[in-house]
């Protein structure tokens, strides 16, 4: 008798421990997520993690202002706006004190794109520099991942319109 309650009570525990995981996948929530400019940040509230340690990664890409300056310290518009991407995480441990009932506020901000070409930001030679000067966000996308296993866990992708005067940008989730 003992040796069937404690098969059944294994059988549970490791079906438990096999489907919390799969099951957490679907639940996952992002809410109340707001953008702002930085490089490109976003925060918000993930909800349906359990005590699961997740990552948040923000990937977004926009259309670059280009600054050329020459050797003499002289700066012009770029004669070009390339695509550029920027991507930032962060990680939200399952026995964070934030967390509370699942449910776990993150901020997460873009890294600065690198660089640009002189050729590839429309300067005039390779005596010109080139450097970003504003990014105009076009979209973004946030991701949860399972940290422990990289399991993409939730995903959602934004368009983002952004403006230089007054800064702003303003994201909408896409269907």
């Amino acid at each position: 008798m003992k040796k069937k309650i404690l098969s059944i009570l294994t059988v549970l525990l490791l079906t438990t421990m096999l489907v919390s995981p799969a099951s957490a996948r679907g639940n996952i929530k992002l809410s109340s997520v707001q953008f702002s400019l930085g490089s490109l940040i976003a925060n918000g509230f993930a909800s349906g993690l359990g005590s699961t340690d997740v990552t948040v990664v923000l990937d977004a890409s926009g259309h670059a202002d280009i600054v050329c300056t020459n050797n003499g310290g002289n700066d012009v518009p770029g004669q070009s706006s390339p695509k550029v991407s920027g991507i930032g995480f962060d990680t939200l441990p399952g026995n964070d004190p934030l967390r509370k009932n699942g449910k776990s506020p993150f901020g997460v901000e873009t890294d600065d794109p690198a660089t640009v070409a002189w050729d590839v930001g429309g300067c005039p030679n390779s005596n010109w520099t080139a450097r970003i000067g504003f990014i105009f966000w076009d979209h973004a996308t946030i991701s949860v991942f399972d940290t422990a296993t990289n399991v993409l866990l939730k995903k959602q992708n934004y368009n983002c319109t952004t403006t230089r005067f007054p800064a702003s940008v303003s994201c909408t989730l896409t269907q």
